[in-house]
């Protein structure tokens, strides 16, 4: 049974698309072991059915911290902020004056790359990438209810924010030889520092092609490495009594494993490409796919996940490139890994894992093989959408699996009621702690994912149900039996034997995409 004596402290730790199955504690058949994160399992409860609820970063992280739709809170796909006075989970927690509220890290909520020309990108954010977009940071404190931030921006090398080249300066000040592999020089102008750092790599590497990157960068300057640092760092100022508050609510958000593939270190060759196992639909020659998929399979499209010219065309890729890809992914969630060991170890020495909890999930997965598909964009297939969640509770149950149907949306009702906070009206998930108290609890009769791609004006509406996936594009649709065809290769949606269970899925998802548009304000007039 799950018993609350005294106020919680929350660890969130995020990963940045990432595969359930690439986690040992969801498929031991890999050469991939992940034993410190297979431990919150261990420790409390694994859910095998939770989803995303947008396949995208900016996204389903901006529902996570509003417990909105992205219909709802704007957010709709990359590149559009999360509008600064929005109010969050972690706001709560930061008025109750009891928590103290961080992250280290992605987070993601404002825009962070480079103007594209096509689209009406923001001019500001607090997480712009390049040395150019420094001055017009905007320094917001609180950050969405975050008083204590430390960003990263992007991923692989190719990161950047003056919080992560600071830390760089720093570490390179201790211990000089790790700046001789990049031929940087402290005295160096910020811009040449940071492309310096970004471009440590050999663009003639034959694998480059399949955004496998082999680089100079030191695992010690690595992204993973910042997170982790920081991370430890704060858990110990907070054991040692360095903040005024009595506990607190922090996220560890790792930048990796999304690509480019760029382990650095020993963990660039840890595992063998031929000691890959490819997804069972990796020879899908989509021959009943949707056409929308066929298309891509046939010559890449430009998605809010893909971009044509940085990875070979789905029909030509080849199962050793595929596992080379692979491969190198792992490295990066192996480096993940080991660093949540040592963050594990920093709680038990500060005597702080038994007032903890500890969250482990990721902002989506990866298409990682599927049907030959790599990265993401609007083909909702189960690597896409299904991700790893995993709780620790003190005093929770242990070692149990979880069946039910969950996802992002119900992360932050279930943390403020594990807080005992009061949860706003204005989210739209529901609270998981039944579940953390019995895990044959079921909440969700039906899961929405949305997905709003501009890139080719497309638009998307995805349900799961009784084993059923069902999504609606503009102007086609695909229905897969996920008991019978756990790899979604068999399109039901013209097959007239299926009408039925089509037009009724139909109904539900239509009335779902209703009931979660916001309650509008009564006009004088009465209607």
């Amino acid at each position: 049974m799950l018993k609350i004596s005294e106020k919680l402290n929350f660890l969130f730790i995020f990963t940045d698309q990432q595969r359930a199955d690439h986690l040992s504690c969801y498929n031991n058949k890999m050469v991939l072991k992940t034993p410190n994160i297979d431990l919150i399992a261990n420790e409390g409860i694994k859910f095998t059915n939770f989803y995303c609820n947008n396949p995208i970063c900016m996204p389903n992280r901006s529902t996570i911290f509003t417990g909105q739709y992205p219909s709802v809170h704007g957010v709709t796909t990359n590149g559009r902020n999360l509008p600064e006075k929005t109010r969050t989970f972690i706001d709560v927690f930061l008025e109750s004056g009891l928590y103290h509220t961080a992250s280290f890290g992605k987070i993601h909520l404002n825009y962070f790359g480079e103007y594209s020309g096509k689209f009406q990108n923001p001019n500001k954010s607090q997480e712009f990438i390049r040395v150019k977009n420094y001055p017009k940071l905007t320094n917001l404190t609180p950050y969405f209810g975050l008083e204590e931030v430390k960003l990263i921006s992007g991923h692989g090398t190719f990161c950047g924010h003056p919080d992560y080249i600071n830390w760089v300066k720093r570490k390179i000040e201790d211990n000089i030889s790790l700046a001789k592999p990049l031929r940087i020089r402290l005295k160096d102008p910020i811009g040449s520092f940071q492309n310096k750092l970004n471009l440590c790599f050999d663009i003639s590497y034959p694998f480059i092609k399949l955004q496998v990157i082999k680089h100079q960068l030191p695992e010690e300057l690595y992204s993973t490495t910042f997170v982790k640092e920081n991370t430890i760092s704060f858990l110990k100022r907070f054991a040692e009594g360095q903040y005024s508050k009595p506990n607190f609510f922090a996220f560890c958000s790792f930048p990796d494993p999304h690509h480019p593939f760029s382990p650095p270190g020993k963990y660039f060759d840890m595992y063998k490409p031929e000691d890959v196992i490819l997804p069972n639909s990796f020879n899908d020659t989509h021959a009943k796919s949707s056409l929308f998929n066929k298309k891509h399979y046939n010559e890449i499209l430009n998605t809010e996940g893909t971009v044509k010219g940085i990875f070979p065309k789905p029909k030509d890729l080849t199962e050793e490139d595929a596992k080379r890809a692979i491969a190198a992914s792992y490295g990066m969630e192996k480096m993940i890994d080991d660093a949540i060991g040592e963050i594990f170890e920093t709680l038990e020495k500060n005597n702080l894992i038994d007032n903890t909890v500890v969250i482990y999930t990721s902002d989506h997965g990866d298409l990682g093989g599927d049907h030959r598909f790599f990265f993401k964009g609007p083909f909702l297939y189960q690597g896409l959408i299904k991700i790893p969640f995993l709780i620790r509770i003190p005093n929770g149950i242990s070692n149990q699996v979880c069946n039910s149907l969950v996802s992002s949306i119900d992360i932050p009702e279930t943390i403020l009621e594990l807080a005992g906070f009061e949860i706003p009206d204005t989210m739209q998930g529901k609270s998981m702690v039944p579940i953390l108290k019995n895990q044959d609890e079921i909440i969700n009769e039906d899961i929405l994912i949305e997905m709003d791609d501009d890139h080719n004006n497309e638009k998307t509406r995805t349900l799961i149900r009784d084993n059923w996936r069902i999504t609606i594009f503009r102007e086609h649709g695909e229905l897969y039996n996920l008991k019978e065809d756990p790899d979604e290769m068999n399109n039901l949606w013209n097959h007239k034997p299926f009408s039925e269970k089509k037009d009724e899925l139909l109904l539900r998802i239509f009335k779902k995409c209703i009931r979660n548009q916001p309650k509008r304000i009564k006009r004088d007039c009465g209607f």
